[in-house]
């Protein structure tokens, strides 16, 4: 090979564009297709169906994509709106119920009915840690303490699966329903007087990182409601 045929190459080599060299050059010159639109449909792509579609129909095919998308959203936020309506509207129903209440015995029963019939949980239990309300679900101080200690020691309610035992001191005859359960911790004062127990059978409905805030305020509006009944 002469000399200048080898340098040639040797030129042709060095000018060669790489594909990273393309895609920076259209990023910095993004009317370049515009400028030379014939080439939206010489430039072909493979589809999913493995056949060859131009760039004006994969555009195309992107964009319907993205709209389905973006419907899909839009579907889920009003789902989520819906929801959030229904819930707010029994727990204003299950509040207005618990204040006609004359008894604490009167309050503990229509909040567990409203539990199961209203909001759909497969068990609900109130218990109280002290006999001062004359509830019927009393738990002992030794029961509690053995048993139940990391439910009153907390803050916010407690949401996720419960060992066994607890499944059976919380929910006695209901045990066998419960996948998870929501353990609310009723304070009067920073005082914990009682426990709040709601159930459901599907074991990942009650979820560690869930909202709790509707959770509270049923908690808060039955403390409340107990320090003035008896």
């Amino acid at each position: 090979m002469s000399d200048a045929a080898s340098n040639l190459k040797q030129v042709s080599a060095e000018q060669e564009v790489t594909p990273q060299q393309v895609a920076d050059y259209l990023i910095t010159h993004p009317d370049f297709l515009e400028i030379h639109s014939y080439l939206l449909t010489e430039l072909t792509v493979k589809h999913q169906s493995g056949q060859s579609i131009s760039l004006v129909e994969r555009q195309l095919t992107a964009l319907r994509q993205e709209n389905q998308q973006l419907k899909q959203q839009l579907a889920n936020l009003f789902d989520t709106a819906k929801i959030n309506d229904e819930l707010f509207e029994k727990s204003r129903g299950l509040v207005l119920s618990l204040i006609g209440c004359k008894s604490a015995e009167a309050l503990r029963m229509q909040l567990e009915n409203s539990l199961i019939n209203d909001f759909g949980c497969s068990a609900a239990k109130l218990w109280m840690l002290d006999s001062s309300n004359q509830i019927s679900t009393n738990l002992s101080s030794t029961v509690a303490k053995n048993e139940l200690a990391r439910f009153i020691e907390k803050r916010h309610p407690y949401c996720g699966l419960l060992r066994e035992q607890e499944k059976l001191v919380l929910f006695s005859d209901q045990a066998e329903q419960v996948g998870s359960a929501a353990v609310l911790p009723l304070r009067q004062q920073e005082q914990v007087v009682g426990l709040l127990a709601i159930a459901s059978e599907d074991k990942n409905y009650y979820r560690e990182n869930m909202s709790t805030s509707l959770l509270t305020h049923i908690g808060q509006v039955t403390a409340g409601l107990l320090r003035t009944l008896k």
